[in-house]
């Protein structure tokens, strides 16, 4: 029997050639992934409805419906929370798999949270992915490790017009105690909220929630 041997090599040859293979997936994929989701996801206002995403390690499915069940009693007048998993890393495979659903979320505007790596937080930052978080961190000193926040530069355009502005855009979770035992790895991660998020209100008590270990305070 003939077997391919892969290697790294050999997959990013591959993905120089085909890399419109791949985008034209993607681009399938997101309208295809809003066609379902607007046929047959419930119709949830939307300041009623939160999503937090958790990228990179794998997270114990017990510990994000927990989460996602706290959160509704600490928020009463929220009908739906969501903590979903992309995982990161691990064989070519997986990785792949995984940052192709981070796109077509990305693609889609799904979410309202969402907390990475430093270096992945750092990619979608400087592209305007995230709202700034200036007045909120002068709100919560006592809730966020200064030593860690860094502040980011981010484009974005108004009509013809671009605009380059340097604000902080994501908190640092080290030392944040509410991921213990879950599986996620808090250390070097970054949360953020989404520019197209359409609940920020909420999103930002849910930020602080996160930060005071899920409690309100």
């Amino acid at each position: 029997m003939y077997r391919v041997k892969l290697s790294r090599e050999r997959v990013r040859n591959h993905i120089q050639y085909d890399w419109w293979k791949y985008l034209a997936g993607i681009l399938i994929t997101i309208f295809l992934w809003n066609m379902i989701t607007t046929i047959t996801s419930p119709k949830t206002p939307a300041d009623k409805k939160l999503e937090i995403f958790l990228v990179g390690d794998y997270v114990l499915g017990e510990f994000m419906e927990n989460m996602s069940n706290d959160i509704l009693g600490d928020f009463p007048h929220l009908m739906e929370v969501n903590v979903i998993n992309i995982p990161l890393g691990g064989d070519m495979e997986m990785d792949y798999m995984g940052r192709q659903k981070l796109l077509v979320m990305f693609g889609s505007q799904t979410g309202d949270i969402y907390i990475f790596s430093k270096d992945e937080f750092e990619n979608f930052a400087v592209q305007g992915a995230f709202v700034p978080l200036d007045d909120f961190i002068n709100e919560n000193k006592d809730l966020i490790n200064h030593g860690k926040l860094e502040k980011h530069k981010a484009t974005y355009s108004e009509g013809e017009t671009e605009i380059t502005e340097e604000h902080y855009y994501g908190i640092p979770l080290d030392g944040i105690k509410l991921f213990e035992n879950s599986g996620y790895d808090v250390s070097g991660k970054v949360a953020g909220i989404m520019v197209y998020s359409k609940n920020q209100d909420t999103a930002f008590n849910v930020l602080k929630w996160i930060l005071n270990d899920g409690q309100l305070k």
